[in-house]
């Protein structure tokens, strides 16, 4: 019995033994070299739920990137990337390192070294997508170095071709490309190698070979709706690709936005850890004078960018960007310091040793615009998915609410965190105090319950107090900002285009002209999208009455207010066409 007994606890060791063994993370896939500025895939194995951390090693132990930190994961496999470039943004020095990946205390690393910076297209786009047999492809791209370009064209039917390869200079080049034939959607991949033989990141552009069409019979245009050209800056009298400050604000050109994704931009640096919440003082003249009469608003180190108009010969130059500052308003309420008025576009002087280039990842972007209040997902490809926002919500009391528009990057995960008396997750800073974030929720501890309810509706309306708040339901893609923390990367530029100075935009009718709509004809006061609405007493129900939305505005029916419960369009078409009328349409 006693030798039953030993072998018992000697099975049961041996047993304990294997599950201590089971490594919490382990590295599936991992490069063994990095070349700066191509991005690098990593794949983890996680075997229980928990908060990831994975940075990168040097060989002194010291820790000089943080790709990603407190992920919160389920157990199974986990994919990112990374680009070669220190926490400071900075390209790391060639040598040895460690990735090391850290969940739940336990740690698994991998070795690998870093090389030479990769060369870059930094920029690349046609003069024109969609072109008639015969016409010229016309290609002009921006090179970080001499090398050798190659070209793969892939045909509409799948098939792929290599054409003549060529040898572009560091900068703008500019290359005729002979056009197919035969109409169709082509793509042609674009690959840099430069005299070591190291190759850029795949760079993808589509174009389209139209066949002529006959001329049609004339027929009456309908009136255009005028499309002004607003760009972020009055002094751009040109559209540069790749260049923010002068992209016109409202045109949604994907090939064109993505270029301003993938393009540097200039910053002021900051110092230390803290450096991403440091300001700027923007200076009325050069010198470093702090002054109030000589600040003109605040811009924020590291992650705001600037527009470089002179660089003048005594060590200044003098930018424009978009005021991060809370405003003159923030200082007379006695709230802190705050210089000019939120959002103003401001130019000023800083010193030109402040400035310094940043080169954001190259996997997505992210745009938001205050007008319509939605974020675009962004890639190489296009436009991936739309998700509704809320940017800053200004009124008499707080003016400093306004989210600055601009050109930013994801800094940091900020993960969740309290905002008075509402709890927003999945936390992104992109601009010192503002970051992105999930629609907020009001918690109730006692029955653990998430109310949404006084926040989600203002979505796709400006309500915030200056971050963005991003929807939290998965739209039709099975996006939502819990995506956007799982699969964009810090580093990602994001632009948030502003609405003053743009007309509103064409309001369509809420639902077509001959949609129903229900009323009581004894005595209700309401119209009704639903003829069972809940609101209404059940002997009433169903409703009798029915009218087209298109008759809302027939004289019988103005009495008819819209029910508050089933909701039905609040606006008659005569509203509608009122505003469309004063707006200019």
């Amino acid at each position: 019995m006693r030798h039953r007994f030993s072998l018992f606890l000697i099975i049961i060791l041996l047993l304990c033994s294997a599950c201590a063994s089971a490594e919490t993370v382990s590295f599936v896939y991992a490069p063994d070299s990095v070349s700066p500025s191509k991005a690098e895939r990593i794949t983890l194995q996680i075997q229980q739920s928990g908060e990831l951390t994975l940075e990168v090693i040097d060989s002194n132990g010291s820790v000089v990137a943080t790709i990603r930190k407190g992920l919160k994961l389920e157990s199974g496999a986990f994919t990112t990337t990374f680009s070669g470039y220190s926490s400071q943004g900075t390209v790391l020095s060639a040598g040895n390192y460690q990735f090391r990946a850290t969940v739940n205390g336990e740690s698994a690393t991998y070795p690998f070294s870093i090389g030479a910076v990769a060369p870059q297209l930094l920029a690349a786009y046609f003069d024109q997508t969609e072109l008639l047999p015969g016409e010229t492809l016309r290609l002009h791209i921006n090179s970080s170095t001499f090398g050798t370009l190659s070209f793969l064209v892939k045909y509409p039917d799948g098939a792929a071709q290599a054409l003549t390869s060529m040898q572009p200079e560091a900068g703008m080049n500019t290359f005729d490309l002979p056009l197919p034939e035969l109409p169709g959607a082509y793509s042609l991949s674009l690959s840099l190698t430069d005299e070591n033989g190291q190759s850029s990141s795949l760079y993808v552009l589509d174009f389209t070979v139209i066949a002529p069409t006959p001329v049609p019979t004339a027929t009456p245009a309908p009136t255009p709706r005028p499309q002004p050209t607003v760009r972020p800056s009055a002094l751009a009298e040109e559209t540069i690709p790749g260049d923010f400050w002068s992209m016109e604000v409202g045109n949604y050109d994907w090939a064109a936005i993505w270029q301003v994704m993938i393009s540097p931009m200039t910053v002021i640096s900051g110092t230390g850890k803290a450096a991403e919440r440091q300001t700027y003082k923007l200076r009325a003249e050069p010198d470093k004078s702090t002054a109030n009469s000589n600040v003109l608003g605040l811009i924020t180190c590291e992650t705001q960018g600037v527009h470089v108009l002179e660089t003048l010969d005594n060590g200044w130059t003098l930018v424009e960007a978009y005021n991060s500052s809370y405003g003159d308003a923030y200082r007379r309420a006695g709230k802190g310091a705050g210089y000019g008025v939120t959002d103003d576009l401001i130019r000023g002087y800083v010193e030109t040793s402040r400035l310094k280039e940043f080169i954001p990842s190259t996997e997505y972007g992210l745009l938001i615009d205050k007008m319509t209040q939605e974020l675009y997902i962004v890639t190489e490809n296009g436009l991936l998915s739309t998700l509704l926002v809320s940017t800053g919500k200004i009124n008499s009391s707080q003016p400093w609410n306004e989210t600055p528009a601009g050109e930013y990057y994801l800094s940091s995960m900020v993960g969740n965190f309290n905002s008075g008396n509402l709890v927003c997750s999945y936390g992104m800073r992109f601009n010192n105090g503002d970051i992105l974030h999930e629609v907020p929720y009001i918690e109730n501890e006692k029955y653990d319950i998430k109310d949404y309810s006084s926040t989600e509706k203002e979505l796709g309306k400006k309500a915030s107090h200056g971050c963005v708040r991003v929807q939290r339901k998965k739209n039709d893609e099975g996006i939502n900002m819990k995506w956007i923390w799982d699969n964009v990367p810090i580093r990602t530029k994001l632009l948030i285009w502003d609405d003053t100075g743009r007309p509103d935009p064409f309001m369509e009718y809420p639902v077509p002209l001959d949609t129903v709509l229900y009323y009581n004809p004894t005595g209700g006061k309401y119209y009704h999208a639903n003829q069972n609405c809940p609101s209404i007493n059940t002997r009433y129900l169903p409703l009798k009455g029915s009218l087209t939305y298109a008759e809302l505005d027939d004289p019988q029916y103005t009495y008819l207010t819209p029910c508050s419960r089933c909701k039905p369009p609040e606006l008659r078409p005569s509203e509608v066409d009122a505003i469309n009328a004063q707006n200019g349409y």
